[in-house]
C-alpha cells in the first residue's frame, strides 16, 4: 500500500489515471516503512560512520591526532638538532629505463646488418666522447645519423620482427596518405549499413542496450577493414618498401585490440560494482542507505578488484593479438607482462634502498695567497690538476675555447667542503661550516681585501704608480697574470693626474685671450635631516578559546543540558533518534488505518479534479510519450509540398544569380578598366551567360581598391532588370509551380470555385509551407498498428522515391550550384539513392522516428486535414500502389526507427599507426545519431 489509487479512463480503453493521496490522509505502508528505514540509517550512522571516523578516519580522528603528534614531535627534534632526510631520486625514470632494456634486450640483429650495427656503436661513443667536451644539440643530431641504422631483428625462437615504423622519415612520408584514407573511409557507406544492422538486430527482438553495442562493434569493426584494405593497395604506401603497408595494418590493429582489452576490464569492473551494490542494497537494507558506508564498500571492492585483476588487461591483450597472429606485438606484450611481474618487484624493492640525501650545502673558503689556487688542465675529457705559475706577461686569450683539439684551463680560488642531510645532528655540522666559513671569509675581506687591495688600502696611500691587485687565468699555457680591468689608482698617481690636468687647463687658458666673461653664479646647497623618534605602539593579543572535543563533552557545564544532546557521540542522542523513528512509524500506521475505515472507505469517490486531498500524477494527457499519427495519403501531401518548396528555394536562387550577373559584369568591367593585366581575358556569348574571371582570383592590389563610383553606377543600371526580372519571372513560376495539393489547402478560395488571385508571392508560399507543417509536425510520427502496417509504412516511402525520381533531376538538381555527386554526398547517400532520399524528407518534415508503428497502450491523437482539402488523388495513389516482392528492400533499413539507440561515427587516431607516439587511442565522436 503506497497511497495511490487507479481509476480506468473512459475517453481512452486500456488507460487509467493514478491519483495519489495527501499524506494527511493515506502514507500507506510501503512509504512509512522507507521513512522508518532512512530513521533507523541516520541512527546507525552516527555509530558506524561518525564513531568510527571519530576514531580511525583520515580527518579530524583519533588515529590522525596520534600521527599528527609524532610527526610534530619528529619534526621540533628535526628542528632543534637535524633528523637525517633521504628519498629515492627518479624512481620511476629509471624502472623505465630498465623496461625499455629488458624488451629489446633478446633481439638480435641479423646477420648481413652486422656491420650497420657496429657502426652505429660507433657512432654512438664518439658522440659521448664528444658530449664531454662539446656543447650541442644531442637529440636533433641523433634523429638523423649519418649511418644506417638497422631495423630488421631476430628473437631467440628465430621469429623476425620489423621496426621499420620506428624509422622517422618512413613515417613521415607515410603520413599524408593515412590521413586521406582515414577520412576517405568514413563516407559514403555508415548510414546505411547502420540501419540496416539496427533493422537486424531489431527483428531478432534484442534490447536497445545490446543493440547499441552491437552495432558500434560492428560499424568499428566495418571501418578498420576498410581502412586496412585501403592502407594495403595504396600505391604512396608501397612505395615506401616492401611490407610497410603490412606493418601499418598490424600496427593499428595491435593499437585496437590493446585498447579493446582495456574497455573489456573497465566493463567488468563496473559490472562488479554494479552487483555488489544490488547485493548490498537487498542483504543491507538499512546499511545501504547510509551512502558514506557504502562508498566505503564499493571503493574497497574496487581496490579488491585492481589487485586481482591487474594483469587482466594484458592478458587479454595477448589473447586477443594472439587470435588475429600478430606475432611480433605477442612478443613485447609477453616480454612487457613478464617483467611486470617478476622483475619490477625486485628493481623497485633495490632501487627504493638506494637513497640519496634530500638536500645538499656547499660551503665556500676564499683560498687567500694566488700561488694556492688551484689551476686544472681539461683536455679530450681528461681533467688535471697543474703548478700555479704566476706572470707578469699577459695574453691575448682569456676566455675558454670551444676547439675540442685545444686545452681548456681553469681557476679555482675558494675551498668547497659539502654537508648532505644523509646523518644525524647535520644542523649542528651545518652551523660549524657555516660559522667557520663566514669567519674565515670576513677575515679575508677584511684583513687582505681592504687593506691591500680596495682603492682605500694601504697600498693606494703608499705607492706612486697604479696596482693591479687581481689575476686572471691565461688560456694558452694556464699561468695567471695581472687583470687589467682591475687597475687600482694610488694617492700619487692621482696627485700627479690632477696637477697635470690643471697645468693643461692653465695653459690652455692663457693661450687663449680675455673676453670678459661674467663672473660665476654661487649655489648656495641646504640639506635637511629629518629626525625620527620611534613610537612604540601596545599590541593586545586577543585569547581564543580552544574547540570543544566532538566526541566527548567533559568541558560542558552541568547547568547547560542542551549541548549535551548536540555531541555526536552520546548514546542517548542516537537512543533518541531511534525511539522517535519506531514511534513514527506506529503512529503512521494507525493514523493510515484509522482515516481509511472512517474516512475513505465510507465517503471515498472518484475525484474529478485535482484538490489538497488528492493529486493525479499519471494517465493520459500527463505523460509526455503521446503521439499524433496520420495516414499514408496525408503524408504524400506534405511530401508534395516539400517538393515543390525545394524547386521554389532553387529558382530563387537560380533568378538571384540572374538578376546579380549584370553587375558582376559591369564590375569586372570596371576592374579591366583600372588593371591592363585583366584586358582581354573575359569571353563572349550571350548577354547573361558571359564567364569573366572571378574577382577573388584577381590580385590582392586590386581587391583592395576602392571603385565606389563604379559600384553605384553598376546598382543603377541593374536596378530596373531586377525589379522587372522579380515582378514577371518570379510571378509566372510561382502560379505555374504549385501543385494541386498546396492551392487546395492553404489558398484562399474565390466565389467561383476557382483559386484565389494570381498575384502569389514568397511570403505566401512560405506561409502555406508553415501551416502545412504546423498541421503535421510532432515531437514524434507512428503508423497506426491497426492499419497495415509494413505495407502503409513501405508504399509512403515506395511512393516518395518515385516522385522524387521523375520531379527532383529537372526541377531542382539542376538549379543547384553544385553537381550532383557533391549533392548526394552532402545528404550522406549513394547516388540515385531515392528511397534514402525520401526517409530523409519524411524526417526533416515529420520526425526522426516517422515510421515507428504504434503500440496499443500508447496515447495517440488523429490528424485531420481541413474540410476544403481534398485528398483523394492521394488516396487512389496509395490504393493503387502495388509492393511487389521487393517492397521491403525498397524501403530497407534506412531510417528505420532507432528509439534510444546512439550509433557513434567511427574514427581512428593517425597516431595509432606510429609507434613513437605516446598516446595512441581510437576515440568516437560522440554525435547522436536519431
Amino acid at each position: 500500500m503506497i497511497g495511490e489509487f487507479e481509476v480506468e479512463s473512459l475517453n481512452f480503453p486500456g488507460q487509467v489515471h493514478k491519483w495519489l493521496l495527501s499524506q494527511l490522509l493515506q502514507k500507506g505502508t510501503e512509504r512509512s516503512r522507507d521513512s522508518l528505514l532512512n530513521d533507523l540509517a541516520l541512527a546507525l550512522r552516527f555509530i558506524i560512520v561518525t564513531a568510527k571516523g571519530r576514531l580511525v578516519s583520515h580527518f579530524f580522528s583519533l588515529y590522525q591526532a596520534v600521527r599528527s603528534l609524532v610527526t610534530g614531535l619528529l619534526k621540533l627534534l628535526d628542528i632543534i638538532i637535524g633528523v637525517p632526510s633521504l628519498q629515492a631520486h627518479n624512481l620511476e625514470t629509471k624502472i623505465r629505463e630498465e623496461r625499455w632494456q629488458y624488451l629489446v634486450a633478446e633481439l638480435v640483429c641479423r646477420s648481413e646488418f652486422e656491420d650497420s650495427l657496429e657502426l652505429l656503436c660507433g657512432f654512438v661513443r664518439r658522440q659521448l666522447r664528444r658530449a664531454t667536451t662539446e656543447k650541442f644539440e644531442v637529440e636533433r643530431e641523433s634523429s638523423h645519423p649519418p649511418v644506417p641504422v638497422p631495423y630488421l631483428f631476430l628473437t631467440p625462437k628465430g621469429v623476425e620482427l620489423d621496426l621499420r615504423l620506428f624509422n622517422r622519415d618512413t613515417m613521415r612520408r607515410a603520413l599524408p596518405a593515412l590521413v586521406a584514407i582515414l577520412e576517405r573511409e568514413t563516407r559514403g557507406w555508415f548510414l546505411h549499413f547502420r540501419e540496416r544492422l539496427i533493422s537486424e538486430l531489431r527483428s531478432q527482438k534484442l534490447p536497445d542496450e545490446e543493440i547499441e553495442r552491437e552495432v558500434n562493434q560492428a560499424v568499428m569493426k566495418e571501418y578498420l577493414q576498410r581502412v586496412y584494405t585501403s592502407i594495403l593497395s595504396h600505391p604512396d604506401l608501397l612505395a615506401l618498401g616492401e611490407g610497410i603497408p603490412q606493418l601499418l595494418v598490424q600496427q593499428a590493429q595491435s593499437v585496437v585490440l590493446m585498447h579493446r582489452a582495456v574497455e573489456n576490464v573497465q566493463k567488468k569492473l563496473t559490472k562488479t560494482k554494479d552487483s555488489l551494490k544490488q547485493r548490498i542494497e537487498y542483504m543491507y537494507p538499512v546499511f545501504s542507505r547510509i551512502r558514506p558506508w557504502m562508498r566505503d564498500k564499493l571503493r574497497s571492492a574496487e581496490n579488491h578488484f585492481i589487485e586481482e585483476c591487474q594483469w587482466s588487461a594484458h592478458e587479454e591483450a595477448l589473447m586477443l593479438c594472439t587470435s588475429q597472429r600478430l606475432h611480433q606485438t605477442v612478443y613485447f606484450l609477453n616480454r612487457d607482462l613478464t617483467f611486470m611481474r617478476e622483475r619490477e618487484p625486485v628493481l623497485l624493492k633495490e632501487l627504493r634502498k638506494v637513497k640519496t640525501p634530500t638536500r645538499s650545502f656547499q660551503w665556500l673558503t676564499q683560498i687567500w695567497f694566488p700561488s694556492n689556487w688551484i689551476v686544472r688542465r681539461s683536455f679530450q675529457g681528461q681533467s688535471e690538476v697543474i703548478p700555479t705559475v704566476q706572470s707578469a706577461t699577459a695574453t691575448s686569450i682569456t676566455m675558454p675555447r670551444s676547439d675540442p683539439s685545444q686545452a681548456v684551463f681553469l681557476v679555482e680560488k675558494e675551498v668547497v667542503r659539502t654537508t648532505t642531510t644523509r646523518w644525524p645532528m647535520w644542523r649542528w655540522i651545518n652551523y660549524c661550516h657555516r660559522t667557520w666559513s663566514w669567519m674565515w671569509n670576513a677575515m679575508f675581506f677584511f684583513g687582505v681585501v681592504i687593506p691591500w687591495c680596495s682603492p682605500v688600502s694601504l697600498r693606494a696611500l703608499l705607492c706612486v704608480e697604479p696596482f693591479m691587485p687581481d689575476l686572471e687565468l691565461s688560456q694558452v699555457n694556464g699561468t695567471l697574470f695581472p687583470r687589467k680591468s682591475s687597475l687600482t689608482p694610488t694617492l700619487a698617481s692621482r696627485l700627479l693626474s690632477l696637477w697635470r690636468h690643471i697645468s693643461k687647463s692653465r695653459t690652455h687658458f692663457e693661450t687663449k685671450p680675455d673676453t670678459g666673461e661674467p663672473l660665476c653664479l654661487l649655489r648656495e646647497l641646504l640639506h635637511r635631516q629629518r629626525f625620527h623618534s620611534p613610537l612604540e605602539q601596545a599590541v593586545e593579543l586577543p585569547r581564543q578559546r580552544s574547540a570543544r572535543d566532538s566526541v566527548c563533552g567533559f568541558d560542558i557545564p552541568p547547568g547547560v543540558l542542551r549541548n549535551k544532546f548536540l555531541q555526536p557521540g552520546d548514546g542517548s542522542y542516537r537512543l533518541y533518534m531511534l525511539e522517535m523513528g519506531v514511534l513514527r512509524y506506529w503512529c503512521r500506521l494507525l493514523w493510515d488505518t484509522a482515516s481509511f475505515h472512517l474516512v475513505i472507505k465510507k465517503r471515498g469517490r472518484v475525484p474529478a479534479s485535482d484538490s489538497f486531498v488528492v493529486k493525479r500524477i499519471a494517465g493520459p494527457g500527463l505523460a509526455s510519450n503521446y503521439f499524433y499519427q496520420v495516414r499514408p495519403e496525408q503524408a504524400l501531401a506534405a511530401f508534395e509540398a516539400k517538393l515543390e518548396l525545394d524547386e521554389l528555394a532553387a529558382y530563387q536562387h537560380e533568378t538571384e544569380q540572374t538578376i546579380l550577373q549584370p553587375q558582376k559584369d559591369f564590375r569586372y568591367k570596371g576592374f579591366t578598366e583600372v588593371n591592363p593585366h585583366l584586358r582581354g581575358e573575359r569571353k563572349s556569348g550571350e548577354p547573361f551567360r558571359n564567364t569573366p574571371v572571378p574577382i577573388p582570383s584577381l590580385p590582392n592590389r586590386d581587391l583592395n581598391l576602392d571603385l565606389p563610383v563604379l559600384d553605384r553606377l553598376a546598382q543603377h543600371e541593374t536596378s530596373a532588370l531586377a525589379n522587372y526580372t522579380t515582378e514577371s519571372v518570379c510571378g509566372s513560376v510561382f502560379r505555374a509551380f504549385l501543385c494541386p495539393i498546396v492551392q487546395d489547402w492553404s489558398l484562399p478560395v474565390s466565389p467561383e470555385g476557382r483559386p484565389g488571385s494570381d498575384e502569389c508571392s514568397t511570403r505566401e508560399v512560405r506561409e502555406t509551407e508553415e501551416r502545412l507543417a504546423d498541421r503535421t509536425r510532432c515531437r514524434r510520427q507512428k503508423q497506426d498498428q491497426n492499419s497495415p502496417p509494413l505495407s502503409s509504412r513501405f508504399i509512403a516511402i515506395q511512393q516518395a522515391a518515385l516522385m522524387l525520381e521523375r520531379f527532383y533531376p529537372l526541377h531542382v538538381l539542376q538549379r543547384l550550384p553544385i553537381n550532383e555527386e557533391d549533392y548526394w554526398e552532402s545528404k550522406g547517400l549513394s547516388v540515385h539513392d531515392w528511397a534514402g532520399l525520401a526517409g530523409l524528407m519524411y524526417a526533416d518534415i515529420f520526425s526522426l522516428d516517422f515510421l515507428t508503428p504504434l503500440d496499443e497502450m500508447d496515447t495517440k491523437f488523429r490528424l485531420e486535414p481541413h474540410q476544403q482539402v481534398d485528398l483523394s488523388r492521394y488516396t487512389e495513389m496509395v490504393h493503387g500502389a502495388e509492393l511487389g516482392t521487393g517492397g521491403p528492400d525498397l524501403l530497407g533499413p534506412v531510417y528505420a526507427p532507432r528509439g534510444n539507440i546512439q550509433v557513434h561515427s567511427p574514427y581512428l587516431e593517425v597516431s595509432a599507426f606510429n609507434p613513437r607516439s605516446k598516446v595512441t587511442a581510437t576515440n568516437r565522436k560522440q554525435e547522436k545519431r536519431g
